[in-house]
């Protein structure tokens, strides 16, 4: 089905351009006090598709007092992706069990990028121990215009620049790969 022009399709199925559809979920990890890469998304040179961030899900918790000084979770595009702990793609849940594996990489543990430009933050958590509510910050990765989209080589890392080390940050992503 598709409107007067022929311009927007509806599928009673999955987009037939898509090979899959993804989500990554890491849960209760801590902060810490300088700069680092929690989770990375990428796109491996000559795998052969293309990778649209469908939205990053994210939550954070506090156990003790943390510092007011804490920095945003912050999204950032990036190239040369490596290091930190490579997740086996068995870790990575599919949309559909029928879809094949995934190209995406996640990487977590402080993975080492070249970071481009920052497309979203997310505050801190900032309180004292049983006091602050949590929050849930959902962040799409679609404007008008397109879709954050990751060719071969490039990827997406999540990062804060400082924090504390009484935070903890659930931290998930989705995407789609055509």
């Amino acid at each position: 089905m598709s409107d007067i022009n022929g311009l927007i399709g509806s599928y009673p199925v999955v987009n037939p351009v898509f090979k899959g559809g993804y989500v990554y979920s890491n849960a209760q990890v801590p902060g810490v006090a300088t700069a680092n890469n929690f989770l990375s998304l990428a796109n491996p040179v000559g795998s052969g598709r293309t990778i649209t961030v469908a939205g990053v899900f994210l939550s954070s918790v506090i156990v003790a007092d943390i510092t007011a000084t804490a920095d945003p979770m912050r999204g950032w595009l990036a190239t040369a992706i490596s290091g930190g702990t490579l997740q086996l793609a068995s870790a990575i849940g599919k949309v559909r069990s029928t879809m094949p594996t995934p190209v995406g990489e996640i990487r977590t543990g402080n993975p080492a990028a070249t970071l481009g430009a920052s497309w979203f933050n997310s505050p801190p958590l900032l309180g004292a121990s049983k006091t602050s509510s949590p929050f849930v910050h959902q962040v799409p990765a679609t404007i008008a215009s397109g879709t954050i989209t990751l060719l071969p080589g490039e990827g997406t890392v999540l990062r804060t620049e400082s924090g504390d080390v009484d935070q903890r940050w659930n931290l998930s992503i989705a995407w789609n790969e055509a």
